[in-house]
């Protein structure tokens, strides 16, 4: 049963919060949908028995679940093999990954926030020190590990290549993030996207709004958006992205640029990848080990 992108919205804003009572103002501001929109949609969807209603109240149905199955995200890829030379100390005997901020390691926030969507089917590109990501397996017997290793002669189109079978309705996510707002990722995506908060200037990775769309991935910009490493590709851009990054990585110096570069700068116009917005404390980004102090003073007398 195909549903419009309101609809869409509703459905899974309903399913997340369960019964409650829901007001058409609330709905528009949350949602950031016209009021007419709200009372259209919700209008169609109770006629169709894909929400209830009592009162002011609302709950998602059994048919309601059945329409937004289709865009249920049932798969992750997580980007795990580089080196985080600029966490060095630390990162000499353990991988950026697997280091503990205040005793959770940074992967598990990422790894967490999937489980709580009932993502399980998650493929982890390893590269340095490759042999200790197998602790992971410990906590989370079901992830799939994946070496990549050349990822220190490549950059790391390189790990996405290692996984190309695994790029389909599916999150692309960094390994070095620590998610501080695990809500930021969805248990339902409508159309491919990239996680981003706005900002007037920043020397960081971020991306802009064209059209409505990312695009110029680069690294600084002004009225911007901050480009944070969790992306969603939906069913027919995973097919292109697939296709394009093996194209891209056999070419000449294919094996020296970001694979984020590919779909947001030399092939954008295939592609119409939403901008998902989020705010700068839902993810935290540690560049390097005076941060990690900041963030952990367990570290400040860390050996060498």
């Amino acid at each position: 049963m195909n549903i419009t992108r309101y609809q869409f919205e509703l459905l899974a804003f309903i399913e997340k919060n369960k019964l409650q009572e829901y007001t058409h103002r609330m709905l528009s501001d949350t949602l950031n949908i016209s009021g007419t929109e709200i009372s259209n949609s919700l209008d169609y969807l109770i006629q169709n028995e894909m929400i209830e209603k009592e009162g002011n109240k609302l709950e998602i149905t059994k048919r309601g679940l059945e329409a937004l199955e289709p865009y249920r995200v049932k798969r992750a890829v997580i980007l795990a093999a580089g080196f985080g030379s600029r966490m060095v100390p630390v990162t000499l005997d353990t991988p950026k990954p697997l280091v503990k901020v205040n005793g959770r390691r940074i992967v598990d926030t990422v790894i967490d926030a999937l489980v709580a969507c009932d993502i399980k089917d998650i493929t982890l590109v390893r590269g340095y020190k490759k042999e200790k990501m197998d602790e992971l397996l410990e906590k989370y017997p079901f992830i799939k590990l994946v070496d990549n290793d050349v990822y220190d002669k490549t950059n790391n189109i390189s790990s996405t290549m290692a996984v190309l079978d695994k790029i389909d309705e599916c999150y692309i996510c960094e390994a070095d993030l620590m998610v501080s707002n695990p809500e930021i990722i969805c248990k339902y995506q409508y159309t491919s996207n990239y996680l981003g908060s706005y900002s007037l200037e920043t020397d960081d990775w971020c991306f802009e709004l064209q059209d409505g769309h990312a695009v110029n991935y680069k690294k600084g910009g002004k009225y911007c958006f901050n480009a944070y490493g969790i992306s969603y590709w939906n069913k027919e851009d995973s097919a292109k992205l697939r296709r394009d990054l093996a194209e891209c990585y056999a070419a000449e110096d294919g094996k020296d640029i970001f694979w984020e570069f590919i779909p947001l700068n030399l092939r954008k116009e295939k592609y119409n990848v939403e901008i998902r917005q989020c705010k700068k404390s839902d993810i935290i980004e540690i560049d390097n080990f005076y941060e990690l102090v900041l963030l952990d003073p367990a570290y400040k007398n860390y050996p060498n």
